[in-house]
């Protein structure tokens, strides 16, 4: 074993009538403990919670969508679908067209967005297969949200109302659209802005509903969602000027950009609570040097440079640190597992995206709270070090 390392595990140890030093030293490991602890789990959490959001967002929509920049229709879907299938990456395509509405039953009234797919294309694009949980999309028929479905107060089966605003004109005027459909389906995508809003119909019966030829959009589906905006501008060179492609990331930037600074932030504030239990390492040095005086001397006398003794007191203080890190580390890991694996539901889903709290353990994350602590300790047992290695041997050791 290393000399010094074995003298500043000694020295840590203290004597047992000064019980203040190693009082002062498990505050400091304390400190550290707490707050790596709480810059892992939070940093997992809002990763987890990222992630969900992102599948569940995906799980609607499609990785890109492919539309007319000026609003109109796509009348020529097939011809655009098979351009786009050529490209690199791509697997599969699907058309789909949307309308905004008014569902009406038993008295209750809710704003909706119809979205009009082809099943089978559909399922390719984005997890409607999966989302649907109760009957499926028939001829008729439409697929509601599980909320919707609560405030409608309505079942499989039962009849609703829809109203679109976008009328047809009459010999009296123009009047609203409206028709009598069943409920075919209930989905289930645990994102509650969709769970409400949203109504799934046959895209052939919504273009005949609506009066409609051309499609709204195109979505496709990639190998990779990371390559998203890569294949997106691929598919604007290969298409017309009047098309463009968005990906997932481009239609959420806002939410997505909110994200990244919330987390940048948290991850700054929760390493001052890291900074600020290093004052206690300080603490701890410095009256440790005092209390050293003697064998600081004795050491000296005995061949020890000023180096020797400075490594001495930056180990005392890598030794506090990374114990503090290492407990740390592993109750946060522990903590996450926890959240993992007892699916706490705590979230108001009218307010958040997902109801369950959702942690995903990253080693990157770890590793980088790991390392900025370990930082953190070795700049803050520097000054002590220093001090003990500038102590003059004439001046520690003259009176004893």
């Amino acid at each position: 074993m290393n000399l010094r390392y074995w003298i500043a595990k000694k020295y840590l140890k203290g004597r047992k009538s000064n019980k203040l030093l190693s009082g002062i030293t498990l505050i400091s490991i304390l400190g550290i403990v707490v707050g790596v602890m709480t810059l892992t789990v939070v940093l997992s959490v809002m990763e987890g919670f990222e992630n969900d959001l992102k599948n569940k967002i995906l799980g609607v929509n499609s990785d890109i969508i492919v539309q007319n920049r000026f609003g109109y229709g796509i009348e020529n879907a097939e011809k655009i679908e098979q351009k786009i299938k050529n490209i690199n990456g791509v697997v599969a395509s699907a058309p789909f067209l949307l309308a905004d509405a008014l569902i009406v039953s038993k008295g209750r009234n809710y704003t909706v967005m119809l979205r009009g797919i082809d099943e089978k294309k559909e399922n390719k694009v984005t997890s409607y297969g999966k989302i649907v949980k109760k009957g499926r999309l028939k001829s008729h028929g439409i697929v509601i949200g599980s909320e919707l479905a609560r405030m409608l107060n309505v079942e499989i089966g039962d009849k609703v109302r829809i109203l679109v605003p976008n009328g047809k004109i009459t010999p009296i005027g123009i009047l609203p659209r409206v028709r009598d459909f069943k409920i075919s389906g209930i989905f289930d995508s645990g994102m509650y802005e969709y769970d409400t809003s949203l109504v799934y119909m046959k895209l052939d019966e919504l273009f005949h509903f609506l009066s409609k030829k051309g499609a709204d959009g195109i979505g496709v589906k990639i190998e990779k969602t990371n390559n998203a905006v890569k294949i997106a501008k691929s598919i604007e060179k290969i298409l017309p000027e009047q098309f463009v492609a968005k990906d997932w990331y481009r239609m959420n930037k806002n939410l997505y950009s909110a994200m990244e600074l919330e987390r940048k932030t948290m991850f700054i504030i929760l390493t001052l609570i890291i900074l600020v239990a290093s004052f206690n390492i300080v603490a701890t040095l410095i009256t440790m040097v005092r209390e050293k005086r003697k064998e600081i001397g004795i050491l000296r006398s005995l061949g020890f440079n000023r180096q020797d003794v400075k490594k001495i007191f930056l180990y005392n203080g890598l030794i506090v640190g990374t114990t503090g890190i290492v407990i740390g580390e592993l109750l946060g890991l522990l903590i996450c597992l926890i959240i993992k694996v007892a699916h706490i539901n705590v979230l108001p889903a009218d307010v958040y995206y997902s109801t369950e709290l959702k942690v995903d353990i990253s080693f990157f994350n770890f590793m980088i709270v790991g390392v900025v602590a370990f930082l953190i300790t070795y700049l803050a047992s520097v000054f002590p070090a220093n001090q003990a290695a500038k102590m003059d041997i004439v001046e520690a050791i003259k009176y004893e």
